[in-house]
């Protein structure tokens, strides 16, 4: 009975473990084209100042009390730290953003890119604060997410009336949709313009 037990303790632990089928190269590319493109976003006739000035709002919002911001010549970038405590464990996070504008004859582009690190364990270090110009689109990022940031944007800007919460947006998902940068990043407050989560 103990062996049997233990036969079935194995197996469960070994399936509960199992890593997720791997993406073909068709796949990551597809997904990796999609991504591209809820990525950028046109605002018709708005100035890169309005857009500029909705994107650090937006971004401000997540997390206000730990995000930082620097800007270049033509972008914007944040970053924000996070941590926990546990046990026999503690994580220090870091998250960077960068939202690239270009004006056209129809309006401005915004561009948001975004990547995040967690340095943890029984003894783990704080990633210093930093700033990431340009950061790539990945075929392995939510769709969800470019689209979460660009619809507040909107809201922002007066094209959109209603601010799109993480509920929301987690309720367009498709079933297994996967968790949200925006949503789900260790520390997240999400704050709405008017201050409440």
């Amino acid at each position: 009975m103990f062996k049997s037990f233990c036969s079935i303790a194995i197996v469960a632990l070994a399936s509960g473990c199992a890593a997720p089928p791997q993406k073909t190269l068709a796949e990551m590319d597809a997904s990796l084209r999609k991504n591209e493109i809820a990525s950028s976003r046109l605002y018709k006739d708005k100035s890169i100042s309005e857009v500029r000035q909705a994107a650090q709002q937006v971004l401000y919002l997540l997390d206000p009390n730990d995000m930082q911001f620097d800007v270049q010549s033509d972008s914007l970038l944040a970053t924000r730290w996070s941590t926990y405590y546990a046990v026999f464990s503690a994580g220090f996070g870091r998250d960077w953003y960068s939202v690239d504008f270009e004006e056209t004859t129809e309006g401005t582009t915004a561009k948001l890119g975004f990547a995040g690190s967690m340095s943890s364990g029984l003894i783990a270090f704080p990633i210093p604060a930093s700033f990431k110009p340009k950061i790539p689109t990945s075929a392995h990022q939510n769709p969800s997410d470019f689209n979460l940031f660009h619809d507040r944007i909107e809201f922002l800007l007066g094209l959109r009336d209603e601010w799109e919460t993480c509920e929301s947006a987690k309720q367009k998902l498709p079933k297994h949709g996967g968790s949200m940068f925006l949503c789900d990043s260790l520390g997240l407050e999400n704050k709405t313009p008017g201050g409440k989560q």
